[in-house]
């Protein structure tokens, strides 16, 4: 049973048996290029923040940090467990999703942009941003940076501003590390890919080698449950929402 809590301790622990240094986004930002190896660990709180602080919790046991960027719609937007999370160390960011909120107006998009960062600042030291895919909409989030620079704000852009090359990129959009159909939008500028990786057990499989290569995990807390119904109803959801971004990606790839 893959995609449980102790799945992604798994993976924790292979990198930290392996000698493999752990990074939130904004410290390995903030290293110089010659010092950054190991792997950088991010997490896109789409929904379900309770999760998102049960493996906050996990992380901090084993003395990691990593970076969490939640999204300020209700289904992840939670004061009190941005600031636990927070509280246990991890760098707190913005999963901003603006230019869709705002139906693609220029002048909107940047009225809610600062509005929903104001929020998330009251709450914890915001340095750092990253997209959220929105895999509805028909445009990437990201083309809000067209009409203004989020280094106005003093920000980082996860995606944006590091170069990936040479870089290896696991996500569990699609409920697989492999490469799915249904992963409409997270990839990860220039990064590669390790064909050999679909599961949690492959991933933790890989890193016990010490790869020599910088590496980016994004992984989704709501998906991530421990055995019983929560784990089977998001199974349910999952696959449900990967036969729609299938249908999506067809349907625009024909329109196109």
């Amino acid at each position: 049973m893959d995609f449980t809590l102790r799945s992604y301790a798994r993976i924790i622990e292979a990198a930290l048996e392996a000698g493999l240094p752990t990074h939130a986004i904004i410290d390995w930002h903030d290293l110089p290029a010659d010092a950054r190896r190991g792997v950088m660990l991010r997490h896109d709180v789409d929904r379900r923040p309770e999760n998102a602080l049960a493996m906050a919790r996990l992380e901090a046991e084993r003395g990691v940090r990593s970076s969490y960027y939640f999204r300020i719609v209700p289904t992840a937007f939670h004061p009190g467990i941005i600031k636990a999370i927070a509280e246990l160390g991890h760098e707190i960011g913005y999963h901003y999703e603006d230019w869709w909120l705002a139906g693609r107006d220029p002048v909107k998009a940047r009225r809610l942009f600062e509005s929903h960062l104001s929020r998330l600042q009251q709450l914890a030291p915001i340095r750092s941003i990253a997209m959220h895919g929105s895999p509805l909409a028909r445009e990437n989030n990201m083309t809000i940076w067209k009409h203004f620079d989020f280094a106005e704000y003093g920000l980082v852009d996860a995606i944006l501003s590091l170069d990936y090359r040479g870089h290896v990129f696991f996500t569990d959009s699609g409920r697989t590390f492999g490469v799915s159909e249904a992963n409409l939008r997270d990839y990860l500028g220039n990064a590669g890919t390790e064909p050999s990786v679909r599961t949690s057990d492959d991933l933790a499989a890989y890193l016990r080698r010490c790869p020599e290569n910088p590496i980016q995990i994004n992984v989704h807390p709501e998906r991530w449950n421990e055995p019983g119904w929560r784990w089977y109803r998001q199974l349910a959801i999952d696959h449900a929402a990967n036969s729609i971004k299938r249908a999506l990606k067809m349907v625009r790839s024909r329109a196109d």
